[in-house]
């Protein structure tokens, strides 16, 4: 018998132009399908199972969307198990057409390369849409720091929103590159949009150089390897680009750790700059709603005050 609540979640996003997150079991509201998480990316459905479980219920689910693929808009089924070594994915539906090959999508208006497979992200973060939805209204005339850009969809939209310039910064080339990408499908003026690839952290004073910033974006990893650890090195990423930080600049800082709530960067931010008041947490999607908001993802606002 089919999970009526679940498939439910699933049809509010569909058919869907955007690509978007339809269901997501990791929230833990949804008793049995903790481990599951559905993604559009049209006109693919990208299935994710993170830990082994029961697979039967979820097979009715992709059965009943199989039954109305052609009104829901959807080509394929790809289920990724990450469970798996590998991270191996099943075409469960359609074709493998659009399996291991780069293909676009539309988010808000804007492209954006994808490619999905074993690799454990697409190249878009399909639950920081609110955070970009925010970059893009506020962005006009800034100059923005993006920093841990991935694939620079945040310093994309600051471009659309009309700043005067963008720096999105990575350690990663490869990502870099998608974001050089994103932005010339956009076709969004390339001279006032640069690009580095390398760590943050050895290139303080060249990113300082180019400001002052009128916003600073930090989306870091939770933790990578030696590169960066947030309950070691958020602190430290605060301290060596506060310098560069504009009067009046705004902070959009992320976090997206579960075992740390939104109080860990409110803190941290009130230690390392007092003058910054909190503004707002940007509320996430309804589809991302999570049985503790501590452990859901976090995106704060921040503007610096005048010093008295």
């Amino acid at each position: 018998m089919i999970n009526s609540s679940v498939l439910n979640q699933v049809v509010q996003g569909l058919p869907s132009v955007d690509a978007r997150r339809v269901f997501h079991g990791r929230g833990g509201l949804f008793a049995g399908w903790e481990q599951v998480n559905i993604e559009i990316y049209p006109p693919v459905m990208w299935v994710i199972i993170y830990q082994k479980i029961d697979e039967s219920d979820l097979l009715v689910l992709i059965e009943e969307v199989i039954s109305n693929a052609d009104s829901w808009g959807i080509e394929s089924i790809y289920v990724q198990r990450r469970f798996l070594q590998g991270n191996p994915v099943e075409v469960l539906f359609g074709c493998d057409r659009l399996l291991e090959v780069d293909f676009q999508v539309v988010e808000q208006g804007l492209k954006y390369w994808v490619n999905l497979g074993k690799n454990q992200n697409s190249g878009l973060f399909l639950d920081m849409c609110e955070g970009r939805r925010w970059v893009r209204k506020v962005s006009e005339n800034k100059s923005v720091l993006n920093l841990f850009s991935y694939t620079c969809s945040l310093g994309i939209n600051a471009a659309a929103g009309a700043a005067k310039s963008v720096v999105n910064v990575d350690m990663a080339k490869a990502a870099i590159k998608r974001g050089q990408q994103n932005l010339s499908i956009n076709d969004l003026g390339a001279a006032r949009v640069s690009f580095i690839a390398q760590d943050i952290f050895k290139m303080v004073k060249k990113i300082n150089q180019k400001g002052p910033y009128d916003l600073l974006i930090a989306d870091p990893p939770s933790f990578q390897s030696k590169a960066f650890d947030v309950r070691r090195d958020y602190t430290k990423l605060l301290e060596k680009f506060k310098g560069s930080l504009a009067e009046g600049a705004e902070l959009m800082l992320c976090l997206n750790s579960p075992a740390l709530g939104e109080s860990f960067l409110k803190e941290l931010v009130a230690d390392v700059l007092p003058q910054a008041k909190f503004i707002k947490r940007l509320a996430n999607p309804d589809v991302l709603a999570d049985s503790s908001e501590d452990a859901s993802l976090k995106v704060l606002i921040f503007k610096m005050e005048p010093s008295l």
